[in-house]
């Protein structure tokens, strides 16, 4: 009897061991992706929406060099420029083309949320759902400024509401492009866009080149960063400021906020201006693997509190405000579930008018 008890136990022994042996064996390539060598002798590209020397690309590329030690397996990292279509392009490739495997990740227009709601731009250009994309994370978040060469004979609101001046965008669903309309639809600006520039870069450089009069929104921190000499020499004035919130440095410069007369108007606004909370965001293609977004958004967040990536940002003059992905989802979500009314303002004070000049070819 004991010898058939200890039999019974012995072949029930055996038999789950087989078992488990079979489910090791079948599910270890996966188990060993996931594990230390995941992306071992693998290439990670980081798309950028817009040309070489912009603020987007700056952040990509000051990324890029030290996410590696944060991913297992240490892949090698390359940015990829894909100007085209503000930040279109890459949105609709990584929504339609991108590998799902987590060897793809971007950063593109902020606004990637939020123009298809207000229908800054044509649907048929719109080939994404924003809810979709697998959020990994957001490193800053933006106040913009409209900023004017002190030569072009404005210093005020006053001035730009009796004075047409041309400002540059690199396209029809950028803050560059967007606020001006909003600007001008809300005050009573005059400001006419020019849009096609492949960069903010090549605006700010048509604008060193007298081609343009002014950027009506680029973010505080990219000028700081990318031409700190247009503050120092005094080559423009700032006149406005557009965001959620205020640059403490620019002391008494007006809010757009300061020009809304009621409690929908705030709304609206506040549903126009909420991409700069997205400032950075870092997305993945829809279908990549629950495993594999996890540990994406846990590599950028270990990059965020890294003292060694924190002294370059530093060194590069990058503000860095990190958003974890989970609560840029959220974010990316409330935008998408806007309520009527906001969306429907929100939309007129967006509409490009007759003031604008919407080709370019630099």
């Amino acid at each position: 009897m004991t010898f058939i008890r200890q039999g019974r136990v012995t072949s029930t022994l055996f038999y789950v061991l087989s078992v488990f042996a079979i489910w090791f064996i079948a599910t270890f390539p996966a188990w060993s992706q996931s594990g230390g060598d995941a992306f071992k002798g693998k290439e990670l590209r980081i798309l950028v929406g817009y040309d070489v020397g912009g603020g987007y690309d700056i952040y990509a590329r000051t990324v890029a060099n030290h996410l590696a030690r944060f991913i297992p397996g240490n892949p090698t990292i390359v940015v990829q420029n894909m100007p085209g279509a503000d930040g279109l392009k890459v949105a609709n490739y990584m929504y339609l083309q991108a590998p799902k495997d987590g060897t793809v990740i971007a950063l593109t227009n902020r606004n990637v949320a939020v123009a298809p709601i207000l229908g800054l731009v044509d649907a048929n250009s719109i080939q994404y759902d924003a809810q979709k994309f697998y959020w990994i994370a957001n490193l800053n978040s933006e106040i913009s400024v409209a900023v004017f060469r002190t030569d072009s004979g404005v210093s005020s609101i006053e001035d730009l509401k009796n004075k047409p001046i041309v400002v540059g965008s690199t396209g029809l669903t950028a803050n560059n492009a967007i606020y001006p309309y909003v600007m001008n639809n809300l005050i009573g600006t005059k400001l006419k866009v020019v849009t096609g520039y492949p960069g903010t870069s090549a605006v700010a450089l048509a604008l060193e080149r007298g081609e343009v009069q002014g950027i009506g929104g680029w973010a505080w921190s990219s000028i700081m960063v990318q031409r700190p000499h247009w503050i120092r020499d005094k080559t423009i004035v700032t006149l406005l400021q557009l965001g959620i919130g205020k640059v403490p440095e620019l002391g008494g410069v007006p809010s757009i906020f300061d020009y809304a007369n009621t409690d929908e108007t705030r709304q609206a606004l506040q549903l126009i201006f909420s991409p700069d909370a997205l400032g950075r965001p870092f997305f993945a293609p829809p279908g990549i693997s629950a495993e594999t977004g996890r540990m994406l958004r846990t590599a950028f967040t270990k990059l965020a509190n890294d003292p060694e990536f924190q002294a370059a940002a530093a060194k590069a003059k990058l503000d860095i405000a990190f958003m974890d992905g989970e609560s840029l989802e959220k974010l990316v979500d409330r935008i998408s579930k806007a309520s009527p009314g906001a969306v429907e303002l929100a939309k007129k004070i967006t509409q490009r008018g007759t003031t604008a000049v919407e080709s370019k070819a630099p």
